[in-house]
């Protein structure tokens, strides 16, 4: 069965567009395909004032590939999905709650480590709705800018390297999510070096897309979960 998959990329760079399609490839069925929507020049999926992306943005590249089988937004808060999940019956899935529900299936814990701090917050937000707060040890953060990560210098997978053996030394977490797009070889090698499952967003959500469509189960409404406290450490 052929699978369509677009993957919408807010952050959008030749470098890591590149990056995120290696990702995907590695995953998907040779008879699906996928492509990456690649922003115009006059478009601009971030709100200058509150820094933010804009979502109205976002529900116009759905609208207009809707013949697509499922979307990937290649956001680690997911934002936009919820609302876009409203105005289409396809699957879609943010690189957050994808990596969330993978990691939730092979560890009885898990740890997240972040470009940077400030999405801390989303995350654990997301964590409580998606009912795994409780799986997730820790939330860390290597400050570096995501766009930064495009190409990997040793400064930054040092500043990797070491996080992750603090997470491990600190946390005892049974799997590892790292919220950078496209670093799947690193991943596997880190994998390898650390004896530890490294999650890499693009290619989880990509299996799982693919997989979700190939049952063809469409949406129907969003059921929101009440908020409750965060209990994770950090």
């Amino acid at each position: 069965m052929s699978i369509e998959i677009c993957i919408i990329n807010p952050y959008s760079s030749a470098i890591s567009n590149e990056k995120i399609k290696n990702c995907a490839l590695k995953v998907i069925d040779k008879d699906s395909s996928l492509f990456i929507n690649k922003k115009n020049s006059q478009e601009n999926y971030f709100d200058l004032h509150s820094e933010s992306i804009n979502i109205s943005k976002l529900i116009k590249v759905v609208e207009k590939n809707n013949s697509s089988d499922a979307f990937i937004i290649v956001s680690f808060e997911d934002i936009g999905v919820d609302t876009i999940r409203k105005i289409t019956s396809k699957q879609i899935i943010g690189l957050g709650e994808a990596s969330f529900y993978t990691a939730n299936i092979i560890a009885n814990k898990f740890s997240v480590i972040t470009n940077l701090s400030h999405s801390h917050e989303a995350l654990k937000n997301n964590l409580i709705k998606y009912d795994m707060d409780h799986k997730c040890a820790s939330i860390k953060s290597i400050e570096v800018p995501v766009l930064d990560m495009d190409t990997m210098s040793k400064s930054n997978l040092i500043k990797l390297d070491n996080e992750i053996q603090r997470t491990i030394t600190e946390d005892g977490p049974e799997a590892i999510i790292i919220t950078s797009p496209g670093i799947y070889n690193l991943s596997k090698n880190l994998s390898k070096k650390f004896n530890i499952p490294i999650i890499e967003g693009v290619t989880a959500a990509t299996a799982l897309m693919e997989n979700f469509a190939k049952l063809d189960l469409q949406i129907k409404k969003i059921v929101s979960k009440p908020n409750r406290n965060f209990g994770i450490p950090i």
